[in-house]
C-alpha cells in the first residue's frame, strides 16, 4: 500500500498544473463533457478562452471528424486537456483562507506527438495545424515550475511519467487512501516530504465547487460575456459587433451578398417603374398590380441600400446611458437610421405580399365574372387601401409597440430578430396568410380560365402561371427560413454547441430580392422596346439641339390655270409664296396670324408667273 500511495504521489507531483493557469475567481467544477472522462474536474475559462463548458463543447466537437479518424491515440486526451483542462485546488495560504484553484493543461511533448501523427491527415485535406493549438504555447515538461499532463496512452520510454489523470481519479474514487497515507507517514518519517503534495490532493478531492468564471444575470445564454443585462427590460441584450450566432466571415459574406442583390433588384424595379410612367394607359388591372409589386420591391431594395450606406453600427446598434453599445432589441429606443430602415423593409415586405394576393384575386374575379379589364379601374381605391393601407397600419403598430430589433448577421432593423413571439406574429403568420390567399385565388383563376376559354384568358393564364412560379417558390423559401429560425433560435441562444445554418439565411436574402428582379419580366415586350426607343430619340434630340423639325420639301402639284389668273400681271389680292413667306402682300403689311384673301375669297399660291395654285 505504501508503494501504491507513493506512486500516486509521484504521479501527482509530476502532473501538477502545467500550462497551469491560476485565476483568483476560478473554481473547480465537475466535467460535463461525455468525451472527456480522463479526470473529473475542470474550470473555466479554459486555454481557448471559453467561459462555459457549453462553449468548450462546441469547440471540441469541431475536431470530431479527426477524433473519429483516429490519427493519434492521444488526440482525444490532448483536446480534452486544452478545452476542459484539469482543475486542482491548492492549499490555503497566509493571504487567503479559501483554497486557490489552478488549471493543468497538456505538455509540449504530448502536443508534438499528436501533431506529428495527425498533420499528414490534415495535409490530405489541405489543412494546417490550428494556430490556437501551437505546441510552443505548452510547457516543455512537467516540473516544479510548470505542471502539465503528458498523457498515458503511449509508451513513455525514459520520459518522466506525468499523466496524473489516473492518480486523481483514484484519489477521488478512493479518498480513504489519503487517510491511510497519513497513518503510514507516522511510521515512515521519510514520507513527510510529501505532506505539502498530499494537502494539494486532499483539497482537490474535497473542495470541488461550482465554477465562477463569469458572474452576472446573463448566465442563461450561451455566451454571457457577449451580452449586457438591461434593467429597464429585464433582458440580456447582445453587444454590438459581438460574434454570437455568426462569425466575422459569415457577416462579411452576407454584407457583400446583400449589396449585390439589392443593387440588381433596385435597377430592375426602377426600369419597370419608368416603363410604366412612360405609358400608364398601357397597363390595366390585374397587370397594374404587378407594377405596384415592383414598387414594393424597389422600396425593399432601397431599405437595404440605406443600411449598406450607413453601416452596421449606425443602423442596428444603440447606446444606453452609462452602458455599452448594444444591438437594438424590443423595448429599447432605436436610432433614427434604424427606424428608417425598419419602416422601409417591413412596409415593403408586407405590401409586396398583399399586392401579389390582389393580383391573383383581381385575375380570378375578372375571369369568373367575365369582366372587362377596364371595369376593374373603379375598384382601384380599394386595391390601394389594401395594398398600402394594411402594411402601413402594421408598420405603425410595430413602431408603437417598440418591436424594432437589430439583426446580427445583416445589421438591418426588422421585427422578430431576437424575440420569437414577435417573429411569429409580425412575420410568419402574416406572410403565411397572404401567400395562402394568393395560392387559393390563383387556383380559382386557373379553373375559371379553363371553364371559359378565350384568347385573352389563355394569354393571361399563361403569363400568370409563369409569374406564379417566379413569385411563389422564392416566397415559400423565405417563409420556410422564418419558420426554421422560429423553431431553432431558442436552442441557439441557450446552447453554444447548437449553431444556425448560415446557408439558410444567405438563401433568404437571395429569395427575398430575386422576386424584384424577375417581376420586371412582365414588361419585357416589344411595346416596352418601342417606348424606350422613343424616349431615347426624344432625349437625344433635346441634348443635340435638334428641337425643330427639318424644313419640309413641297411636292409638285398639278394645277389648272383659271380665267382670272391667265394674265401676266399679278393681282394685288393674290398671295405668292414669296409674299406668304414674309407675311406681306404687295407693299401693304398684313396683321400677323390672319390669312390673305382675295376679293373673290380665294387664296392663290404661286410664283410671279402664271403658274399658281388656286385654293
Amino acid at each position: 500500500m505504501c508503494q501504491f500511495v507513493r506512486g500516486v504521489l509521484l504521479f501527482s507531483v509530476l502532473a501538477g498544473a502545467g500550462c497551469a493557469i491560476p485565476a483568483q475567481d476560478l473554481k473547480c467544477e465537475p466535467i460535463k463533457l461525455e468525451l472527456c472522462t480522463h479526470y473529473n474536474s475542470t474550470g473555466m475559462p479554459n486555454f481557448m478562452g471559453h467561459q462555459l463548458q457549453g462553449d468548450a463543447k462546441a469547440g471540441l466537437e469541431t475536431f470530431m471528424p479527426l477524433i473519429q479518424f483516429g490519427c493519434s491515440p492521444d488526440l482525444q486526451f490532448f483536446l480534452c486537456s486544452v478545452h476542459v483542462p484539469m482543475c486542482v485546488a491548492l492549499p490555503p495560504t497566509q493571504d487567503s483562507e479559501e483554497p486557490a484553484h489552478q488549471l493543468i493543461g497538456p505538455c509540449r511533448p504530448l502536443c508534438q506527438r499528436v501533431k506529428k501523427s495527425c498533420l499528414p491527415t490534415l495535409h490530405n485535406f489541405n489543412l494546417e495545424w490550428p494556430e490556437a493549438l501551437s505546441c510552443d504555447k505548452f510547457p516543455p515538461m512537467n516540473n516544479h515550475e510548470h505542471m502539465c499532463m503528458d498523457g498515458g496512452n503511449t509508451s513513455r520510454g525514459n520520459r518522466p511519467f506525468v499523466g496524473s489523470s489516473s492518480a486523481f481519479n483514484s484519489l477521488q474514487n478512493y479518498p480513504e487512501l489519503i487517510s491511510k497515507y497519513k497513518d503510514i507517514s507516522k511510521e515512515k518519517p521519510e514520507l513527510a516530504i510529501y505532506d505539502p503534495i498530499i494537502r494539494i490532493l486532499e483539497n482537490s478531492v474535497h473542495n470541488i465547487k461550482p465554477a465562477q468564471g463569469f458572474s452576472g444575470k446573463c448566465t442563461g445564454v450561451a455566451f454571457p460575456v457577449h451580452h449586457h443585462y438591461v434593467n429597464r427590460t429585464g433582458e440580456c441584450v447582445p453587444l454590438c459587433g459581438a460574434d454570437i450566432l455568426f462569425d466575422k466571415e459569415d457577416k462579411y459574406f452576407a454584407s457583400i451578398w446583400l449589396a449585390v442583390w439589392s443593387i440588381l433588384c433596385f435597377i430592375s424595379t426602377t426600369f419597370t417603374l419608368i416603363t410604366f410612367l412612360l405609358d400608364t394607359s398601357r397597363f390595366l388591372y390585374p397587370e397594374k398590380c404587378i407594377i405596384f409589386l415592383n414598387l414594393s420591391y424597389n422600396i425593399l431594395s432601397l431599405g437595404y441600400l440605406v443600411r449598406l450606406s450607413v453601416g452596421v453600427e449606425g443602423v442596428s446598434c444603440m447606446t444606453i446611458p452609462g452602458g455599452p453599445s448594444l444591438l437594438v432589441r424590443e423595448g429599447l429606443t432605436p436610432t433614427p437610421a434604424c427606424t428608417i430602415v425598419f419602416i422601409l423593409l417591413y412596409f415593403a415586405t408586407l405590401s409586396s405580399a398583399i399586392w401579389w394576393a390582389i393580383t391573383t384575386t383581381t385575375w380570378a374575379v375578372m375571369v369568373f365574372c367575365s369582366l372587362e379589364q377596364k371595369s376593374l379601374d373603379s375598384k382601384s381605391p380599394l386595391f390601394h387601401f389594401l395594398g398600402w393601407g394594411i402594411p402601413a397600419i402594421q408598420t405603425v403598430a410595430a413602431l408603437v409597440l417598440h418591436q424594432v430589433e437589430g439583426d446580427e448577421l445583416t445589421g438591418v432593423c426588422f421585427p422578430g430578430q431576437q424575440t420569437e413571439s414577435t417573429l411569429m406574429h409580425m412575420l410568419v403568420i402574416p406572410h403565411c396568410i397572404f401567400l395562402g390567399s394568393a395560392f387559393i385565388f390563383f387556383l380559382s383563376g386557373i379553373v375559371a380560365s379553363l371553364i371559359t376559354p378565350s384568347d385573352l384568358n389563355r394569354k393571361l393564364m399563361g403569363r400568370m402561371s409563369v409569374f406564379f412560379i417566379l413569385y411563389t417558390l422564392p416566397q415559400v423559401c423565405v417563409v420556410g427560413s422564418l419558420i426554421y429560425e422560429l423553431i431553432e433560435r431558442k436552442h441557439w441562444r441557450e446552447d453554444a454547441a447548437n449553431r444556425p445554418n448560415i446557408e439558410v439565411f444567405i438563401l433568404r436574402i437571395f429569395m427575398w430580392l430575386i422576386v424584384g428582379i424577375t417581376s420586371g419580366s412582365w414588361v419585357w415586350s416589344h411595346k416596352t422596346l418601342v417606348t424606350w426607343k422613343n424616349l431615347v430619340r426624344k432625349c437625344f434630340g433635346f441634348w443635340t439641339g435638334a428641337k425643330k423639325p427639318p424644313t419640309p420639301i413641297f411636292p409638285k402639284v398639278a394645277y389648272h390655270a383659271t380665267a382670272a389668273d391667265t394674265g401676266s400681271d399679278i393681282r394685288e389680292d393674290v398671295v405668292t409664296l414669296e409674299n406668304l413667306a414674309t407675311l406681306k402682300r404687295g407693299k401693304e403689311l398684313r396683321q400677323e396670324g390672319k390669312p390673305f384673301l382675295s376679293e373673290d375669297k380665294r387664296i392663290v399660291l404661286g410664283c410671279t408667273d402664271n403658274n399658281r395654285i388656286v385654293l
